[in-house]
């Protein structure tokens, strides 16, 4: 009858409707996942971060407080079952010896990251601003971090030189030269910071990369993915006989550092070169 639709013609408009209706329960279903994993993930996260920074702030040795640390970032992997990886960790001096760690910043998850995977003390360089808070200022201070200037260009500089002669006692201290952190995926210019520490100190800088760590927590965003998490720690890249009385040649040597490193992150962090996109204070 003219204005009916044929049998077949029905039959295929009800698979289109239902096939539209399954879609639509499985966007809802991967939503709801998503949401009871941000969920749990920051539930885990407070009971680890709770417990992790109340023993921090009362055990009486540095080592105690960086085996707690590390142990904390490898329970939160564990406990959100984030496939995570280590290469390279053989690069690191077993000596203990004096060093500069330079990594990619691409996450708030990143200082965790690292705790977790190199298991050692570690003093990270953090910006000025937090030295001052309550949670953040005690979490950081306790375990030795070191609070640099970043918009400043003299205080950087005399930062740069005070944390070059802090690296005469054994130490590793760890630098994200990007000196920030954004939404958008890529490897920032690097500041010049870390280098001239080295350079000054005759120590050898370290790269590390670290992947995946964005796509999990992105900057200015309160919800975290599931996704796998990678750190690679690069050869040494050594830094020459010390003269801190020659600053041309100190100079020259900290640009060569930065060049390395940076060629390694950006190798290794599975990020596009930014380069020339932002230039570096």
């Amino acid at each position: 009858m003219i204005g009916k639709p044929r049998p077949e013609l029905r039959r295929q408009l009800i698979r289109l409707a239902l096939a539209g209706v399954a879609a639509r329960f499985r966007r809802a279903g991967r939503a709801l996942g998503a949401g009871l994993f941000a969920g749990y993930a920051w539930a885990a996260l407070l009971v680890l971060g709770v417990f992790a920074w109340t023993l921090v702030a009362v055990l009486p040795t540095l080592s105690a407080r960086w085996t707690l640390i590390g142990a904390a970032g490898r329970a939160l992997t564990r406990w959100t079952r984030t496939p995570f990886s280590v290469h390279g960790i053989e690069n690191l001096p077993e000596d203990r010896r004096v060093c500069v760690l330079v990594s990619n910043h691409a996450s708030y998850l990143d200082g965790c990251v690292l705790s977790a995977a190199l298991q050692r003390p570690l003093a990270f360089v953090a910006k000025a601003e937090l030295e001052g808070q309550f949670v953040a200022g005690i979490f950081l201070r306790r375990p030795g971090a070191h609070f640099v200037e970043r918009f400043e260009k003299e205080k950087g500089i005399e930062d740069a030189r005070r944390i070059a002669q802090a690296l005469s006692a054994p130490s590793a201290i760890v630098y994200f030269p990007e000196g920030t952190l954004t939404r958008i995926p890529g490897l920032l210019p690097f500041h010049m910071g870390a280098f001239t520490a080295a350079a000054e100190a005759g120590v050898p800088v370290i790269p590390i990369a670290i992947r995946g760590t964005r796509s999990v927590l992105r900057s200015e965003s309160a919800y975290p993915r599931r996704g796998a998490i990678s750190v690679v720690v690069g050869p040494p890249i050594e830094t020459g006989a010390r003269t801190p009385d020659q600053a041309d040649a100190v100079w020259t040597r900290a640009l060569d550092l930065r060049a390395k490193a940076r060629a390694f992150i950006l190798q290794h962090c599975g990020e596009p070169d930014l380069e020339g996109e932002q230039s570096p204070l």
